[in-house]
């Protein structure tokens, strides 16, 4: 069944033998106000990361989450250029649109913009960044199109596989590929990010188990 089907049901996926049930909701709500700047700029808080987390290379050679506090949620008018300080970004201020995220992969050339994605991980999607590295090689395009499907055939909630550009900002730490995000709720709001060095489906069904799409400030929402 395609994950874009499977929103509106539980789903039960076996993470490292446990098994972790993750809510799937729907429907949508309007975001309240706050500091619209992104979390690095406006909060400086200091990363924390959870070794435990980490994975070898048969797993996509991934860090373990890196966390700092999120930024206040704030609307802007839908098409306002936005920037962020956060690599990739995942809190702080979005356009009052938010995309209709109906594929597993995107490309550069449709992919929604930031602004727009920002809004989405308010409403509990994880995104999964891949860069230039991935973008300009077909051999890697085409493990990252077999990652895309085996995540699609795992029916995670709320997942989707975006590009980030060089026009985008930062190229990822450590060597790093891929990237992993999501907009927590603990604590006021929480900035997820994993980085790993290639494409890993159960490395992404991990992080899906840990920040799953409920625990989110909007999960609601489309």
């Amino acid at each position: 069944m395609s994950a874009r089907l499977a929103r509106h049901r539980w789903i039960a996926a076996t993470v490292g033998g446990a098994l972790g049930l993750c809510l799937v909701v729907a429907g949508c709500s309007s975001s309240g106000g706050g500091n619209g700047d992104d979390a690095d700029a406006a909060r400086g808080a200091d990363q924390a990361v959870d070794d435990r987390s980490s994975t070898g290379a048969d797993q996509g050679g991934c860090t373990g989450d890196q966390s700092n506090r999120a930024a206040g949620p704030l609307h802007v008018d839908p098409g306002t250029a936005m920037s962020y300080a956060g690599t990739p970004p995942v809190s702080g201020k979005h356009w009052g649109q938010w995309p209709d995220l109906t594929k597993a992969l995107y490309v550069a050339a449709e992919r929604p913009e930031l602004g727009q994605l920002v809004h989405s991980q308010e409403h509990g999607w994880t995104m999964v960044w891949y860069d230039e590295s991935i973008a300009s090689d077909e051999k890697a395009m085409q493990t990252l199109r077999a990652f895309a499907a085996e995540v699609d055939d795992a029916d995670l909630t709320k997942v989707v596989v975006v590009p980030w550009t060089g026009a985008d900002g930062d190229a990822f730490p450590g060597g790093a590929h891929v990237a992993f995000t999501h907009w927590g709720n603990e604590d006021d709001g929480t900035e997820w990010r994993q980085f790993c060095a290639t494409p890993s489906a159960a490395a992404l069904v991990a992080f899906s188990a840990r920040h799953p799409s409920s625990e989110s400030r909007e999960p609601n929402g489309p």
